[in-house]
């Protein structure tokens, strides 16, 4: 067990994410990189525009089969459990001819509530106890050393630091869209395109989004991107969104898209900043605008813009050879009217749930917590802070737009305010067996002490085979 966390840290210090793909969000390879990052380490790898992607933590020689020729499946077949809740997984990863891969990521459950992102429709009758099933990651690609082409199945997560994201975060449904992806070594961008969901209206969702970031690949990254939901009626994929470099403004403006007006679509615009001003001290932050006002007469009739901001500072002050320690002050606020548009449609919502931060908008948080981090084979978090939400929030009422853009109570209407503390614990028995434990305390102005406890395992087998 031993050797085979002092792999998984090597392999994740050392092998290029860009060699890889995605990694499911409960695989400890992805918490991994998280707090790698988070200490200051892999720097080279961290990016503004995007999720950890998965590479072999079983092989020393991971890297060599990467970019080997051959035709290599790495697979997993698991379990896991929360409380009563169960849900069996199946993991596929192949690459071939050193550039091409595909990727599968299916889950089964009993309860889908109980899992986070899953969006997968209950059926009313149930299968050896489960009714519902859904892909979370899926798809096939090209990559080398400059480009990735890639379609399928999953999220994007855009902005700076952990657990700060705004408009697009890790805790999103999954949706299926298209990637173009460039690394020009101190310059890279990226572009997504894809089909979000169809409602019962007949009313047709997608999401264009496109980014460029600039780092030192050692200590400073500055993004700037731009979001889009556009939607209509029987509306078709729209083809002036396909050009990576355009503009929603100018495209809309001039009467572009194949629906003409300001009514069908909305977009947002984002400025991050992710710095390591020392070694062990990182410092990120994210503004964002989903309505301007620059009209001075629009102020004087009370209208405020569309905006949202975050920050986080973590500070390393334990960092041994088998275990370090990492602090954190984090804080979001998101505007009232933020991630609405005049047409509901166009919110930031995907099957009911948040595109970004998991408590929607009309809302602020600020929290204070560290993880700690055994390489050998636990890793223990503990954070508290207050949360307030509003009336507005995109939690509720999902697809319908905003009251208004003015300026107002905030947040608006009846608030909900809660003090909360929470803890969590991921324990490692063998390499392929894990127990967790979270435990949260919420106090709420009117309500009673909340306490809400989860406990489970997670046991897989996993299977690498290379074929000639």
């Amino acid at each position: 067990m031993i050797r085979f966390f002092k792999k998984q840290i090597l392999c994740l210090a050392f092998i290029s994410l860009n060699l890889s793909q995605e990694i499911p969000n409960e695989f400890i390879e992805f918490q991994v990189h998280k707090l790698l990052i988070d200490a200051g380490q892999n720097w080279d790898n961290n990016s503004i525009f995007g999720l950890p992607r998965f590479q072999s933590i079983y092989n020393t020689d991971a890297k060599n089969w990467i970019r080997s020729d051959s035709l290599t499946m790495q697979t997993r077949a698991g379990v896991s459990t929360k409380n009563d809740a169960i849900a069996f997984y199946g993991f596929g990863h192949f690459s071939f001819k050193k550039h091409y891969y595909a990727y599968l990521y299916p889950r089964i459950v009993n309860d889908p509530e109980a899992f986070s992102r899953y969006s997968g429709i209950p059926r009313d009758i149930t299968r050896a106890g489960f009714n519902s099933g859904e892909t979370d990651l899926s798809g096939i690609g090209f990559q080398n050393n400059w480009m990735t082409l890639q379609l399928g199945r999953g999220r994007e997560s855009w902005g700076a630091g952990n657990e700060i994201h705004l408009a697009l975060s890790e805790h999103s449904p999954a949706y299926d869209y298209g990637i173009l992806g460039l690394d020009l070594g101190r310059v890279r961008a990226k572009y997504i395109h894809g089909f979000l969901e169809s409602t019962e209206e007949y009313i047709n969702r997608y999401i264009s989004a496109r980014a460029i970031e600039w780092t030192n690949r050692k200590t400073l990254l500055l993004g700037l991107s731009e979001t889009v939901i556009y939607s209509g009626q029987g509306r078709p994929l729209d083809i002036a969104y396909l050009n990576p470099i355009s503009n929603h403004l100018e495209v809309e403006l001039n009467d572009r898209l194949n629906l003409l007006g300001a009514d069908d679509a909305n977009a947002v615009w984002q400025v991050s900043i992710d710095w390591l001003p020392l070694h062990n001290l990182r410092i990120s932050g994210n503004l964002l605008y989903d309505e301007f006002v620059l009209d001075k007469i629009e102020f004087e009739n009370g209208k405020e813009n569309g905006k949202a901001y975050s920050g986080r500072i973590s500070y390393t002050p334990i960092m041994k050879g088998e275990s370090f320690l990492t602090t954190y002050l984090s804080l979001i606020t998101i505007g009232t009217p933020t991630f609405r548009h005049g047409n509901g449609f166009n919110n930031f919502i995907q099957r009911n749930m948040p595109m970004g931060w998991q408590y929607g908008s009309d809302g602020r948080e600020i929290k204070i917590g560290f993880n700690y981090f055994n390489r050998l084979n636990f890793i223990i978090q503990l954070e508290a802070g207050s949360r307030e939400t509003g009336e507005e929030s995109i939690t509720s009422r999902p697809y319908e737009s905003y009251a208004d853009y003015l300026k107002g109570k905030f947040p608006s209407g009846t608030v909900n305010e809660y003090l909360f503390i929470k803890s969590g614990l991921q324990f490692w028995s063998k390499s392929n067996i894990s127990i967790l434990g979270d435990i949260e305390i919420k106090k709420s102005t009117n309500e009673e002490i909340q306490i809400s406890t989860v406990v489970g395992v997670n046991i897989y087998l996993p299977k690498i085979v290379k074929i000639n």
